[in-house]
């Protein structure tokens, strides 16, 4: 495949679309398991699956594909109106010189049950240390309690208008580097009904999931604002209904629009860059992860 001059074999593609499908199921799978699963926990989940493909493997074609996670932290060093959660950096190699970069900025939001509350502005941190872990958790004290998706279910913590889509706008139209929303969702939608406490033994769903993490543009989420009053969290069907096929699958994403260059920012100042300074390199950053994936072609 000819990207301006860089030819990426096939053998490459598929192999990170592996990757990112091995991550899409296991976030996936945990959201199935526990529907009030935090957001961060699920950017856990999907780190966590890519680090197992750390450091350089070698495909049939002869091309290095180089994997590493820099995991930089979450909690309450996170902040709600924050642009980015995670960082997909991209460079294409040659052995003695660096080809192109790109790089993807990706803010995730999940899909609430219709019986959770707004819970993500607690974050995953105990606060009262770990004492707290002495105290019974919530679920647990309320007994037998049923969880349900379906396309009525709303992305309770994308609220539409408030401080972090506006900081969103904001940081795409000062730095014209798009941002990205990762949204989580359970296998398929509608979703069977979850029992918590889970019932054991646990029967995990092993399929490619129907929905599972999406991608797609804040410039094209945010149109939403012309139909919505400010605040409003949308559902499922409404994002649906304004989105086609609700984005793009997270592996299909970075296969197919990330690598084949349809998607991303291309860098060309590097680390001078003011915008991805603003994201990757201040301490007080949100970002839990960056992700690295260098394609060292002969």
């Amino acid at each position: 495949m000819n990207l301006d001059n860089i030819d990426v074999p096939e053998d490459v593609i598929e192999y990170v679309r592996d990757v990112f499908k091995l991550a899409d199921r296991r976030a996936t799978s945990k959201l199935d398991r526990m529907p009030t699963t935090h957001e961060e926990w699920l950017d856990f989940s999907l780190i966590d699956a890519i680090s197992e493909a750390s450091g350089p493997h070698e495909t049939q074609s002869g091309v290095t594909v180089d994997i590493a996670v820099h995991f930089v932290g979450g909690g309450v060093h996170w902040k709600r109106w924050e642009v980015a959660d995670l960082g997909f950096i991209v460079n294409f190699r040659r052995p003695s010189e660096l080809i192109r970069t790109k790089v993807v900025l990706l803010q995730s939001k999940r899909l609430y049950p219709r019986e959770s509350e707004f819970i993500e502005d607690a974050g995953v941190t105990m606060h009262g240390g770990f004492g707290s872990l002495m105290e019974p958790s919530s679920l647990l004290g309320k007994g037998p309690r049923n969880f349900t998706f379906d396309e009525a279910c709303r992305y309770k913590a994308l609220q539409i208008g408030d401080r972090q889509w506006q900081s969103i706008a904001d940081y795409e139209e000062n730095y014209k580097i798009p941002v990205h929303y990762l949204l989580y969702h359970p296998h398929a939608i509608p979703y069977s009904e979850v029992e918590i406490p889970v019932r054991l033994p646990v029967r995990f769903n092993e399929s490619e999931p129907e929905v599972g993490s999406r991608v797609l543009r804040a410039s094209v989420l945010h149109l939403l604002a012309r139909t919505f009053p400010r605040n409003y969290a949308p559902s499922y069907a409404e994002v649906k209904g304004k989105v086609p096929a609700l984005g793009v699958q997270l592996p299909d994403f970075v296969a197919d629009e990330v690598l084949k260059c349809r998607e991303g920012y291309v860098v060309d100042d590097g680390i001078e860059n003011e915008g991805l300074r603003r994201v990757f390199s201040q301490r007080s950053a949100p970002i839990a992860a960056a992700i690295r994936v260098d394609i060292v072609l002969p």
